[in-house]
């Protein structure tokens, strides 16, 4: 799910990081091909499907639990959509173990986990991944899911989905964030920092 904030703040940075490198176009062509054999890197010593790979995010918990995908909405206030929102609305895990369980994350960056549950909506599923604590919230990544007696699937649909409905090539959904209409759009408007284009001509000049 997207929002202003976590748009301004990952492509802020992004963009911080490498002013300098683009003012030399060879050095920037050196850092596209570095950053291509790092996600192919990457790709190759992937932790296995249904295992967990440890994040350095803040009070990082692995766990793996089961229970029913339920509509957070649906859940606290009675706007129930059809398959929770197709990967529309905010989704949790709702066990006798954990009780109900804020998906908020999956694999892929910058991006929640709606995509990778709304088809299991109403549905009993495993799930693994990383509890995280933030100011006494707590929140859970999701990396695998699979149905009851199912395999393992890795969470990482929002890519292929993004991809589909936008026509992208399996490269661009990589980087999705840099290539999407909606983060465009809000750049434009406010500015890769939030504070307006006039306040990125001055910091990025």
């Amino acid at each position: 799910m997207l929002n202003n904030e976590t748009v301004h703040s990952s492509l802020a940075t992004q963009n911080i990081n490498t002013t300098k490198a683009k003012r030399s176009k060879p050095m920037q062509k050196w850092i596209g091909w570095a950053a291509i054999s790092f996600a192919l890197l990457q790709v190759g010593c992937a932790t296995p499907v249904g295992e967990i790979e440890s994040w350095p995010i803040t009070a990082a918990e692995k766990s793996q639990f089961s229970g029913k995908v339920v509509n957070i909405q649906c859940e606290l206030g009675g706007n129930c959509a059809e398959q929770c929102g197709q990967g529309t609305q905010q989704l949790a895990v709702k066990s006798n173990k954990t009780g109900t369980v804020l998906i908020a994350k999956n694999l892929s960056n910058y991006s929640g986990a709606a995509d990778e549950l709304w088809r299991f909506c109403d549905q009993q599923v495993e799930l693994n991944g990383l509890f995280t604590e933030h100011r006494g919230v707590r929140f859970f990544q999701i990396q695998n899911v699979r149905a009851k007696g199912g395999e393992w699937q890795r969470a990482n649909q929002f890519l292929s989905d993004w991809a589909e409905r936008g026509g992208k090539t399996p490269l661009q959904a990589q980087n999705w964030h840099e290539h999407d209409d909606r983060v465009k759009a809000i750049i434009e408007r406010d500015g890769r920092l939030g504070l307006g284009p006039q306040a990125d001509q001055e910091y990025f000049k």
